[in-house]
């Protein structure tokens, strides 16, 4: 343990941001180097379930399968949360769209786990006030939109929507189109912060005994009945790694897992695939929440095609998306925006905000996510598309796509019922080192489930911080908060300019969330890429400063990293080019 608490503290001779602490405040798994991670995972000799992909749901079944007391390892390609997770609408909701297509299964299970994340995920998922803008002659109604919030809200069991007169809507939404107003009806979802959401669950994991490991892609994965390798790429070394089962959990990168089954006697050897995965992308703007203040989402049917496209607050700016089309480009690079969908997002913002005159020079940055939709495989516009998600066992290995961020936590469920199922039956009256029979993982999952998802950090951490900085640390770190406190000095518990993030908070993460790369610290762990002029590049050179005592990078690898970073910022998350190909 010694060695462990000298992880905790900075470099001899550094100058020391962390405060003197306790190693054991911190599991064993938070606190290892990579180096130590990659050994302790090649030295394991058998897992219970290997999943791959780090997002959100391959982040859900880790933790829950934690919390089942299952031997568990996840496996991530690049970073945590790189792909869809990270750049999602981040809203937690039930589907109002999906009620009025239809979908009221899939309703139902999402205004289910939204209001169990309310219960459960606070403050880092919050309630949130939605506003839909009524005019004459225009679809929806006020009486028509009230209809359908009313069996909305008899799903969740109480009222939680009101329609505004012109007077006092715009009091509550100021700056909306007046022209033909009639006024407009309130309801309420929740948002949250999609790629801490996925850390959050990855940090409790590791805190209950589970592992993770990002930058490591599964080359192949080869099943035999119960019996599944897997060779992975580590830091320029492949290891050899054995699961009982697997689960594939990359998503919309689903189909680029290789997987050969070797049981020619295999009960599924032959399944044939009924849903085929569909990549549809979503871009969004980011602006300076001066330029477009809002305090409430804003819900807008966008004249051009009546899809619903949304304005919102998030980490102190605004957010306009999302756009609903086919992704074309290169899966194995970051997604990025087009021309058209910028095009599409600004003329949203002129059409209801038309007095604001928002241009292209009060754009911030954008972001794009891909969403691994299922399909059955006949053409149907992106928008049209269902929601739902889909789980498959083939050739040995569990495969999970669709979904919303809202159901991660059922999805995980579903899943670890069917591996706890398998392992069952493959495992009767066996034993594992921690002494639990494998006919109980059924009912350990099932207890598992009852469990919060998230942990819940309780009390006051400090006298000295603002509201505003304890909910921002509790949102980031829950159970682990008070440590936070203990070992960021405090004169670095201040926000980022104006962004929600601290400089406490970028210590933090080089220490304990394994950042590989510099765009892991400023587009995941925090978001002042995202947030700040130009991705924050003009604040790098006191970045290097606070956090070199703390990475093993040398001035040639800052270098690197510094260029890699804008090279990624520049090719995804600024302005588009006007490239027709794009």
């Amino acid at each position: 343990m010694s060695n462990l608490k000298q992880q905790a503290t900075a470099p001899k001779g550094s100058h020391s941001f962390l405060q003197e602490a306790h190693s054991t405040e911190l599991a064993e798994n938070v606190l290892l180097t990579r180096e130590q991670r990659i050994a302790k995972i090649n030295k394991t000799t058998y897992w219970d379930l290997i999943v791959v992909g780090g997002g959100i749901t391959g982040a859900g079944i880790l933790k829950l399968a934690s919390q089942a007391g299952l031997k568990v390892l996840l496996l991530e390609q690049k970073d945590f949360a790189w792909g869809s997770s990270s750049r999602s609408s981040k809203m937690v909701h039930g589907g109002l769209r999906y009620m009025a297509q239809g979908q009221l299964a899939l309703t139902r299970e999402s205004v289910t786990e939204r209001q169990r994340l309310l219960d459960e995920g606070q403050p880092l998922i919050l309630k949130q006030s939605f506003v839909m803008s009524h005019y004459q002659y225009a679809f929806p109604t006020p009486w028509v939109f009230n209809k359908l919030l009313s069996c909305y809200d008899f799903i969740t069991g109480r009222k939680q929507h009101k329609f505004w007169s012109k007077p006092a809507y715009l009091a509550l939404t100021p700056k909306v189109a007046e022209d033909k107003l009639l006024g407009g009806t309130q309801f309420f979802d929740a948002l949250t912060e999609d790629a801490r959401l996925v850390q959050r669950l990855i940090q409790e994991s590791l805190h209950l005994g589970g592992q993770a490991v990002n930058y490591a892609k599964v080359l192949k994965v080869k099943t035999h009945r119960a019996d599944n390798q897997l060779e992975v790429l580590l830091e320029n070394q492949t290891l050899t790694l054995r699961a009982k089962t697997v689960v594939n959990a990359c998503g919309a990168w689903s189909k680029l897992l290789e997987v050969n089954n070797i049981d020619s006697h295999a009960a599924d050897a032959n399944t044939k695939k009924t849903m085929y995965m569909r990549p549809l992308r979503g871009s969004h703007l980011v602006i300076p929440n001066w330029r477009l203040p809002v305090a409430s989402v804003v819900s807008i049917l966008h004249a051009k095609d009546k899809r619903p496209v949304q304005v919102y607050p998030w980490q102190n700016v605004t957010i306009v998306g999302t756009t609903d089309v086919e992704h074309e480009q290169d899966m194995t690079k970051d997604a990025r925006i087009s021309q058209k969908e910028f095009d599409y997002l600004l003329a949203a913002v002129a059409q209801q905000f038309p007095d604001a005159s928002i241009t292209k020079e009060d754009i911030i940055s954008t972001f794009a996510g891909v969403r691994p939709v299922i399909t059955s495989g006949e053409f149907t516009e992106p928008s049209k598309e269902k929601r739902e998600h889909y789980i498959e066992q083939a050739f040995g290995v569990i495969s999970v796509t669709g979904g919303k961020l809202t159901t991660f936590r059922l999805i995980a469920e579903q899943v670890l019922t069917l591996v706890c199922q398998h392992l069952t039956t493959s495992h009767q009256n066996k034993t594992d080192k921690i002494g639990k029979n494998r006919g109980d993982f059924l009912a350990s999952v099932r207890m598992a489930c009852k469990q919060p998802i998230l942990s819940i950090q309780t009390g006051n951490l400090s006298t000295i911080f603002s509201e505003n900085i304890e909910q921002q640390i509790k949102a980031c770190y829950g159970e682990y908060s008070n440590c936070f406190v203990k070992f960021i000095d405090k004169s670095y518990c201040k926000p980022i300019r104006y962004s929600k993030h601290l400089w406490g908070e970028l210590i933090w993460s080089v220490k304990f969330e394994q950042v590989h790369h510099l765009d892991d610290l400023l587009l995941r762990r925090t978001r002042i890429g995202n947030v700040l002029p130009h991705g924050a590049c003009d604040l790098l050179p006191k970045i290097k400063q606070l956090c070199s005592p703390y990475l093993t990078w040398d001035e040639q690898r800052w270098q690197q990293e510094i260029k890699r970073y804008t090279e990624v910022w520049h090719a995804a998350y600024s302005l588009p080019n006007n490239d027709k190909n794009r």
